[in-house]
C-alpha cells in the first residue's frame, strides 16, 4: 500500500520547546498531506488532546517536565488510543524500549541532521499499521454485521413464509440460503443463482478489468455451447462511465448491441454483480419478460447478492488468517499444511521436493539498532525479492521473525541450491531503502526423498543447514548432508 493515499486520514500532533525542531517537524508532515499541528505549551497540549485527540503524538523527551511514565499515563488517561513516537537521545534509548506496551510505535534520535526525514519516516509506518489494523476490524466488522444482516432476512422470509396459502413454497428461503452457503466457490454461486431463475433466459459475463472485456461463462435458458467465446472490450471511453451507467441500468451501447445480436435479449437489462467494491460482472436479461418472471429475478437476486458479499467476506478473513502482517507472505499455521500436502503429493508421484529457508544477516543488530519499522521494511523487500524470483508453483512463507521458507516442488537438492544461490546473489547486489542500505542473507536448503523423509525432517535439516552457515559469518548457502544411514523412498534420476 501507499501511505500517501490515506495519509490527509490521520491526525498528527508535534510536542516540543525547541521551535526549529518542531515547525521543521509539522512543515514537513504536513507536505506529506498529513493532518499535522505544532504545540509548545503543554496547556495547550492537554487541551488539544481533550478536544480533538490525534492518532498519533510526537514528542521530544527533552520537554518534559516530569517523568515520562507520567506524561504517558496521563496521555492515556485522556484518551487510551493514542499512539507515541519519542525524539530522545540514543543514551534513553534503553528506557524508552520499556513503553512498548504503552502505545509507543518508534523512537527517534534528536541528533538534528535530517531530523524532520526521520520523523516523517517514524510516523509513515506507524500510520501505515495502524491504517492496516483499522482496516483488518472493519473486516471483521463487515463480516458480522453480514452474518446479522443475513440472520434477518432469513428469520423475515420465514415470517413472510407462514402467511402464504401454499405450503410447499415455505421452504424456500432457507433452502436457497442453505444451497447458497454450501458453494465452493464464486463461480459456483453464480451457476446456483441461475439455476434458480429457471424461467428465466439470463446469461452471466466476467468483468475482465485488465482488458477492459465482458466475457459469458454461465447462461441459463441458452446452449452452453452458444455462449462459448461470446465476449466485448469496451472503449476506454465507455469504460469511464461504466459504473454510473450500470447504476442507472444501462449498458455501453456496443455491449447492447451484440446482446441483441447473439442472444436475441431485447431490449437487453443488466445487474451488475460487486465482490466488495469491484465490479465482478453482469447478470443480463431480456427487458421484454413478464413481470411475475422479472420479480422472481430480482427476489432471488436480493437473496444470491447477500450470500455472495457474505461469501467474499469469509474469503478475505481466510486469507488474513494465514498471511504474515509485515511481508505478506503465507505465515507459519499454513506452512505446516502446506508442507504436509507438498510431501504426500511427492511421495505419490515419486518426484522430489525441496525448502529453501533464508535468514538476514545481522537481523536483531539491525533491529536493535534502526528501530522495528526498518527491520519490517527489510523484510518486505527481502520478500518481494524472494517472490519474484519463484515460479508458479513454488510458495513462499515467513515461518519465524527471521525466517523466510521458500516451498520449491518438483525441485531437485541441486536444483534448490542453484536456486538459493541466484536469490543471494540479487540481495547481495541489491540496496534497500531510500538511503541505499546493503543487506546479506544466509539460506539452508534441504530436500526430500534424498536427505530426509518426512514433513517434520525436511523442515529441520533445511533449519540445521541454515543455523550451521548463519553460525560461520553467514552470506553463504549451505545444503543439508544426510547420514549415511539415510535411504530415500524411492530415487530421484541423475541430473
Amino acid at each position: 500500500m501507499d501511505i500517501r493515499d490515506h495519509s490527509s486520514q490521520f491526525t498528527i500532533y508535534v510536542f516540543t520547546t525547541d521551535v526549529d525542531q518542531g515547525a521543521a517537524a509539522k512543515v514537513s508532515l504536513s507536505q506529506a498531506g498529513y493532518d499535522a499541528y505544532f504545540i509548545q505549551d503543554p496547556e495547550q497540549l492537554e487541551q488539544r488532546l481533550k478536544d480533538t485527540p490525534p492518532h498519533l503524538l510526537v514528542f521530544s523527551t527533552a520537554t518534559l517536565a516530569g517523568a515520562l511514565s507520567d506524561f504517558v499515563v496521563h496521555v492515556q488517561k485522556i484518551n487510551d488510543e493514542i499512539r507515541f513516537i519519542a525524539i530522545s537521545s540514543l543514551g534513553q534509548f534503553d528506557i524508552l524500549s520499556q513503553y512498548q506496551s504503552f502505545g509507543f510505535m518508534d523512537v527517534i534520535s534528536d541528533e538534528a541532521v535530517a531530523l524532520e526525514s526521520r520523523v516523517l519516516w517514524a510516523v509513515d509506518r506507524a500510520c501505515e499499521k495502524l491504517y492496516l489494523s483499522f482496516q483488518n476490524e472493519q473486516l471483521i466488522e463487515d463480516l458480522e454485521s453480514s452474518k446479522q444482516e443475513l440472520e434477518d432476512v432469513q428469520t423475515e422470509s420465514l415470517k413472510n413464509l407462514k402467511h402464504q396459502e401454499e405450503a410447499a413454497a415455505r421452504p424456500a428461503f432457507p433452502m436457497r440460503i442453505a444451497d447458497y452457503r454450501s458453494a465452493q466457490s464464486k463461480e459456483d454461486m453464480v451457476q446456483r443463482f441461475l439455476n434458480g431463475i429457471s424461467e428465466s433466459r439470463c446469461v452471466f459475463f466476467k468483468f475482465l478489468p485488465s482488458v477492459r472485456s465482458f466475457v459469458a461463462t454461465h447462461a441459463n435458458g441458452i446452449d452452453s455451447a452458444q455462449i462459448q467465446g461470446v465476449g466485448t472490450q469496451l472503449t476506454i471511453d465507455e469504460m469511464k462511465d461504466l459504473g454510473s451507467q450500470l447504476a442507472m441500468g444501462l449498458i455501453p451501447p456496443s455491449f447492447s448491441a451484440l446482446l441483441t445480436e447473439a442472444f436475441h435479449l431485447k431490449p437487453p437489462k443488466a445487474i451488475p454483480l460487486y465482490g466488495g467494491n469491484q465490479l465482478e460482472g453482469l447478470f443480463v436479461y431480456s427487458g421484454g419478460m413478464d413481470a411475475q418472471a422479472v420479480a422472481q429475478l430480482n427476489d432471488e437476486y436480493t437473496l444470491f447478492n447477500l450470500c455472495y458479499s457474505h461469501f467474499v467476506l469469509e474469503k478475505k478473513v481466510d486469507t488474513l488468517e494465514v498471511q504474515d502482517f509485515v511481508t505478506e507472505l503465507y505465515n507459519r499455521n499454513h506452512y505446516v499444511k502446506v508442507l504436509e500436502d507438498e510431501v504426500a503429493r511427492a511421495r505419490r508421484l515419486k518426484q522430489p521436493l525441496a525448502i529453501v529457508k533464508i535468514s538476514m544477516d545481522d537481523f536483531y543488530e539491525i533491529e536493535s539498532s534502526l528501530g522495528d519499522a526498518v527491520r519490517d521494511e527489510l523484510l518486505k523487500s527481502l520478500a518481494t525479492v524472494i517472490s519474484k524470483s519463484s515460479r508458479t508453483n513454488d510458495t513462499n512463507f515467513r515461518t519465524a521473525a527471521n525466517e523466510l521458507t521458500m516451498v520449491l516442488p518438483h525441485c531437485s537438492k541441486k536444483g534448490a541450491a542453484l536456486r538459493a544461490e541466484r536469490v543471494r546473489r540479487v540481495v547481495e547486489g541489491s540496496t534497500f531503502l531510500d538511503n541505499g542500505m546493503k543487506v546479506s542473507i544466509s539460506l539452508g536448503v534441504s530436500e526430500y526423498p534424498s536427505l530426509c523423509d518426512s514433513p517434520k525432517t525436511l523442515d529441520e535439516t533445511a533449519g540445521k543447514a541454515l543455523a550451521h552457515i548463519a553460525d560461520k559469518g553467514g552470506n553463504k548457502i549451505c545444503l543439508y548432508k544426510a547420514p549415511e544411514s539415510h535411504k530415500p523412498e524411492f530415487e530421484i534420476p541423475a541430473e
